[in-house]
């Protein structure tokens, strides 16, 4: 396994990524494009920024360096389109056992963002049925469970 830490808290952009457990190094802390408060954040471990193609900031994973090609293989497709599906692939293919959504919701009437939702979902049902543990501690829709049909 290429890291020591088993959970990984992956943040979004909304306040609620304030919530992750910064203080917890149980946990890697990642965060992805760019937060306009990032200098408010108490640590990040890997930043994501697989839109670009010019490196600069420091630590930074961008776009020619993310394992597109191994999160497709990891999935069986090209299923994926948002960075925090591709996020969760990444996290699977490094060995976490736990991943934890802060700073994001999808619950815009927008339809991008409802695409991105249930993209996100397949792939956090996708890492339940590896046996990985996957939730949104604060995040509602992301985290809503249905009632048992029949």
């Amino acid at each position: 396994m290429s890291n020591i830490r088993h959970k990984v808290a992956i943040l979004g952009k909304l306040p609620t990524k304030f919530k992750a457990p910064f203080d917890d190094l149980e946990y890697d802390i990642w965060a992805f494009n760019w937060h306009t408060d990032a200098d408010k954040l108490k640590r990040i471990d890997k930043w994501f920024d697989i839109h670009r193609h010019n490196p600069n900031p420091k630590s930074t994973i961008f776009r020619t360096s993310f394992p597109f090609q191994e999160c497709v293989q990891l999935v069986g497709g090209n299923y994926f389109n948002n960075t925090v599906s591709y996020l969760i692939a990444y996290a699977i293919l490094e060995g976490y056992t736990e991943i934890e959504l802060y700073g994001m919701r999808f619950d815009s009437e927008s339809e991008k963002r409802k695409l991105e939702y249930h993209n996100v979902r397949e792939l956090m049902f996708f890492a339940k049925g590896r046996g990985i543990k996957i939730s949104c501690p604060v995040d509602e829709p992301l985290r809503r469970e249905y009632e048992i049909y029949g």
